[in-house]
């Protein structure tokens, strides 16, 4: 279940009543980790965690080697992200993921 600004509103509601965390998670759904993670954030900068876009683990940048390997592979095979993964690996010996791929086909489109 993903939370948005209201499940985790409710989470800081319930967890100021005082019900336990191992409750709440049944409730919605996650994990009773993930309610502690919002609860210290909460406790540690008195206000609700930030939720939506920009938020997260920043994008790993990507080198133009990597990225003019994925383009020879593609006008070479013209496959898709999911078979130049495959691909990349047997001719380049490297793991890129597809989601990567399609990270950087989306940037040099």
């Amino acid at each position: 279940m993903k939370l948005n600004r209201r499940k985790v509103h409710r989470i800081i509601r319930q967890k100021l009543d005082g019900v336990p965390s191992k409750d709440i998670a049944k409730d919605l759904a996650i994990s009773s980790r993930r309610v502690e993670q919002l609860w210290k954030y909460y406790k540690d900068h008195r206000r609700e965690p930030i939720n939506g876009k920009g938020v997260g683990r920043p994008k790993k940048p990507y080198d133009e080697k990597e990225a003019q390997m994925i383009k020879d592979a593609h006008l070479r095979f013209r496959f898709g992200a999911r078979m130049l993964e495959i691909v990349l690996k047997k001719m380049y010996e490297v793991t890129i993921s597809h989601n990567r791929i399609l990270m950087i086909w989306g940037e040099n489109l």
